[in-house]
C-alpha cells in the first residue's frame, strides 16, 4: 500500500539562521519514496514509448515470429 507523503514523520535540519535546511526521513520511508519514484519513472518512460512508437506487434504475434524463427 502506498502511504500519502503528507503522512511520513519528518525531521527538520535547521541551519545557524533559523531556517529548515533540510528533511530528515526514516530509513524504511526513505527506501519506500525511492520505489514509488522508480515506478513513476518507469509509468512515464513506458508513456513515452507508447507515444513516440511507429507500430506497436502484439505480443502474440511477437512470440509466434520467435517461434517459427526456433528461438523459443
Amino acid at each position: 500500500m502506498i502511504r500519502n507523503m503528507a503522512t511520513v514523520p519528518v525531521k527538520f535540519v535547521i541551519g545557524p539562521k533559523g531556517k529548515k535546511e533540510a528533511v530528515q526521513l526514516g530509513l524504511g520511508e526513505y527506501r519506500r519514496l525511492i520505489r514509488r519514484l522508480e515506478d513513476l519513472e518507469d509509468a512515464v518512460t513506458l508513456d513515452r514509448a507508447e507515444e513516440t512508437s511507429k507500430g506497436l506487434i502484439p505480443y502474440s504475434t511477437v512470440r509466434k515470429r520467435l517461434k517459427r524463427a526456433g528461438k523459443l
